[in-house]
Order: C-alpha cells, then sequence, then structure tokens
C-alpha cells in the first residue's frame, strides 16, 4: 500500500483532528506507508509540528504516538501563538513588511520550535504545502526543493523559511494579512525544453494567502478528475476538519458590517467548492473500493460502527461530537479537554470509516500492531 494523505484547513481545530487520524494509521503501524502528503492550514500546521518534533524526519510509528503526539500536546495546551501573533503585531508594526503572515511565521518559531528551512525537510515522504497566490489566483505549493505556481513559475531549490511557508498556507484572509515574496531576492525558472531555465521575474510581488481560499481539502496535487489518484500512489485518505458553515441568523436582526458580509460570502464560496470536491472524491471512491476514504469532521461514529459487521465502540457520544466540530477556526492555546476532544474524534473517524469501508484493503496490508491507548 501506498498511501497518500490530504490535511485540510480548519486551525488548531484540525491541527488536532489530523493528528487524531494519524493516531490511528500508527495503531496499525502504517505510517510508514505514507508517501506523499498534502496540506491546507490548520494541517499544515499539523505536518509542520510533526516533522519538527521528529527531528525533520517522518517519523516511526511507535516514535509518532510515544514522543511526537506528547510533544504537541504540551505545546497546544500552553502556548498561544493567536494572542502573541496579535501582540507582536500592535508592538512591532515595521514587522509586517513582509506581511502579517511572516510575524506568525516568527511565533510559529518561537512559540512552537517549528525552525529550519524547507529544503531540510525530508526527501520522503513528500510533502506539499499548499497556500493560494493572490497576483494569479492559483494554487501555490512550497515543497523541499521547489516553490511557485503554474503562471507565476518556480523557485528551485528555494531558500525559504518553513514557519513562513506554514504561516502563508494558514494565512486566513480578515484574521491573519498575506505573506509578502519579493520577487527579485530570488531566482525564478521555467521548465521547457527539458530543462531548467532562467526567467525575470513577473511581479515585483507576491501575496499569499491561506491554501483553503483555493482548495480547503488539499487534493488537487494528490487527485484529478478522470485521471484518478497521484502516481505513485493506490490509497487516498482526505482528512476534512473544515467548520460546518452555520445559518447566518444575526443578518434579520441587525445589517452586518460590510467586512463581515464578505467574510460571510467567502465562507459560503468556500464551502461550496469543498462540497463540490468531497462528492467528486467520494464517487470517486464508491466507483473504485478500496482506492481510499473521505475522514470528515462531524461523523458520528456511534451510527457507523453499529451497522460495522466487525464491531467497535466509540468513546465519544454524539453531544460530544457536536462539541469537537463546533470549535471555532483559530489559533489559540487549546484546554487538554478541547486537546483530548479534537484527537479522540479524529481517530474514532478514522478508525469507523476505515474499519466499514476499508478493512479488507487494510487486512491485506502486512503491518505490525503498535499498542497505543488514546487519551
Amino acid at each position: 500500500m501506498k498511501i497518500a494523505l490530504a490535511f485540510s484547513g480548519g486551525g488548531v481545530r484540525a491541527t488536532v483532528f489530523h493528528l487524531g487520524v494519524l493516531a490511528r494509521l500508527a495503531r496499525e503501524d502504517l505510517l510508514p506507508k505514507v508517501k506523499i502528503l498534502s496540506s491546507v492550514s490548520g494541517g499544515s500546521l499539523a505536518a509542520g509540528l510533526v516533522f519538527a518534533r521528529a527531528g525533520f524526519c517522518w517519523p516511526s510509528s511507535r516514535q509518532y504516538l510515544h514522543d511526537v503526539v506528547p510533544q504537541i500536546h504540551s505545546l497546544l495546551t500552553s502556548r498561544d501563538v493567536q494572542r502573541s501573533y496579535v501582540i507582536k503585531s500592535l508592538m512591532f508594526p515595521w514587522r509586517i513588511a513582509q506581511g502579517r503572515a511572516a510575524v506568525l511565521g516568527d511565533e510559529l518559531e518561537r512559540q512552537w520550535g517549528i525552525t529550519g528551512k524547507l529544503a531540510d525537510l525530508p526527501i520522503a515522504p513528500e510533502w506539499i504545502v499548499n497556500a493560494t497566490c493572490y497576483q494569479t489566483g492559483k494554487n501555490w505549493r512550497f515543497q523541499r526543493d521547489l516553490m511557485g505556481d503554474y503562471q507565476t513559475k518556480y523557485i528551485t531549490n528555494p531558500d525559504f523559511r518553513l514557519s513562513h511557508a506554514l504561516a502563508a498556507s494558514a494565512a486566513v484572509p480578515g484574521l491573519i494579512g498575506p505573506l509578502i515574496v519579493k520577487s527579485r531576492r530570488h531566482q525564478w525558472s521555467e521548465f521547457r525544453d527539458d530543462d531548467w531555465h532562467s526567467i525575470e521575474p513577473k511581479y515585483r510581488r507576491l501575496h499569499l494567502w491561506d491554501g483553503g481560499v483555493y482548495d480547503n481539502l488539499g487534493v488537487e496535487a494528490l487527485f484529478k478528475p478522470g485521471d484518478g489518484l497521484r502516481e505513485g500512489t493506490d490509497f487516498l485518505i482526505v482528512c476534512d476538519a473544515s467548520r460546518p458553515l452555520a445559518a447566518e441568523t444575526r443578518a434579520s436582526r441587525w445589517r452586518p458590517g460590510y467586512l463581515k458580509a464578505s467574510m460571510r460570502l467567502v465562507d459560503v464560496a468556500t464551502d461550496q467548492v469543498r462540497s463540490l470536491r468531497a462528492r467528486m472524491l467520494i464517487e470517486f471512491f464508491k466507483q473504485n473500493p478500496g482506492s481510499g476514504a473521505y475522514l470528515r469532521l462531524g461523523l458520528k461514529t456511534k451510527s457507523v460502527y453499529a451497522r460495522s459487521k466487525i464491531g467497535g465502540q466509540p468513546a465519544l457520544t454524539d453531544q460530544e461530537v457536536g462539541q469537537a466540530s463546533a470549535i471555532e477556526t483559530t489559533l489559540r492555546r487549546l484546554t487538554h479537554e478541547e486537546f483530548s476532544l479534537l484527537f479522540r474524534h479524529g481517530f474514532e473517524v478514522a478508525d469507523a470509516t476505515m474499519i466499514r469501508h476499508c478493512e479488507q484493503v487494510l487486512n491485506n496490508v502486512p503491518r505490525k500492531h503498535v499498542q497505543f491507548k488514546v487519551a
């Protein structure tokens, strides 16, 4: 089995949900099977924390469960990146010359210890950090040896801080400003005639925003309609920790401000794009059994376990699942209870979905069971 992972956005809610999904894979010693990871926003923060806590390597299943997870739990329940970002933005306004996301990137280094550069990442598994380029309106990708989009073209072997790439991926419009990339500081290239050729940059500055604006599931690099899964992979796990779009009831009582109304429209459009991609993926999985799984925040696993011949028993009640789904999209410090709730929910959604839809495939994969008790 060659696993591709897609981690959606959703702030620290998504970060911890994805960590729970990884724990379910690690319990069956499947982490070594991960060949590529594509992430957005909170999903990028999850992957960044895992790599950073594992010494910029992809951890073994045992290392992840017994070393990486406890370290991340300690960070997310004791450090408030959102608060420190706001304070630094107000106290040192000159630091936003590279955009407000650069301030966030600095705090990811200081608070969470996500240091190093893109070049420090391992060759395997391949990791794609997704952002959105304002100038082109396209999906901008940060990778170990490449960054850019197909219209702007590319920077090969970029000398670029990992924390700033993650901050760009998580730069939610209206909450965090963009990351500003000054083009003249980099060497730009275009691939043609089977080789890279130097070119002049098309823009003086590029503004990079949250990757979720373009694709909040982070699946475009891993799945193409008509083509199927990315070459070199045969099982796609899509982890969708997007918060359900709630009805706006306050508009009937007073007229919302223009900024609030604009953000609401962005949320509506983003939710529609996510829903269309999700339906497309689910239909592909139905037509190609054993090709992947769609793991959705808010799934009430009690009913899924009940329909399964394998059995299983959820730890979370339907009410607790609702509480996990309602946690806002934020970068604030989580309480121990919130971390446990989200982590357990991610674990159970992965467990219930894969037991019901993918057990036959997983049973054919030689693996070593790793003991772990979810907190």
